[in-house]
């Protein structure tokens, strides 16, 4: 859809004429783009549904098959020579040990899991203890000038006159008691 008016050269467009072309096509373009996304990403689905019910249906297979796996072993057993009653008994005890060790290996697996996320602990607590330290340090970021002796937005700070900012030493983080120079509470300080 065109905004020129009949008998109208395109070159005498004007520029709120251009721009309103410019949005209109770039939104058709746009429209596009998210239409063929959506084509893509719906044949995309309906081979990964496909793939995912096939899985699931060799999985079903394959833990039905397992039972006709122990029955062969305990008929093999059997045909050399000892009872079925014993072949049988043999090969659920086999496979019931091998269960136990798996479950016995699962649990010590388990077992030294952290269930908190022990680092991202430590580094809030350290945050919080920079936060801390830094609301209570009369220093000022981005290398602002401190009075000293003054909290950060305390009146004596405000009162502070340019010659008396000149003059003042800058309080960087490295600096201030109790941070350590490259620490995350320094880092945190310095930004």
């Amino acid at each position: 859809m065109s905004t020129m008016k009949p008998g109208q050269d395109r070159n005498e467009r004007t520029l709120g004429q251009l721009v309103a072309s410019a949005t209109q096509d770039f939104s058709t373009i746009i429209r596009g783009e998210i239409a063929l996304a959506k084509a893509e990403l719906s044949s995309q689905v309906k081979k990964a549904g496909m793939g995912g019910v096939l899985l699931a249906a060799a999985g079903v297979i394959a833990f039905y098959s397992v039972y006709f796996i122990f029955i062969t072993i305990a008929e093999g057993i059997t045909a050399a020579g000892l009872p079925k009653w014993l072949s049988y008994l043999i090969v659920t005890v086999f496979f019931l040990l091998v269960a136990g060790v798996l479950a016995l290996v699962g649990i010590r697996r388990l077992k030294t899991v952290q269930p908190k996320p022990a680092k991202a602990v430590a580094e809030a607590e350290l945050t919080v203890a920079a936060l801390k330290r830094a609301t209570s340090n009369p220093y000022v970021p981005n290398g602002s000038r401190a009075v000293p002796g003054a909290a950060v937005g305390s009146p004596a700070a405000a009162a502070q006159t340019p010659t008396q900012a000149a003059h003042a030493s800058p309080v960087s983080a490295s600096s201030a008691p109790g941070i350590a120079p490259g620490s995350p509470e320094a880092r945190l300080a310095d930004a």
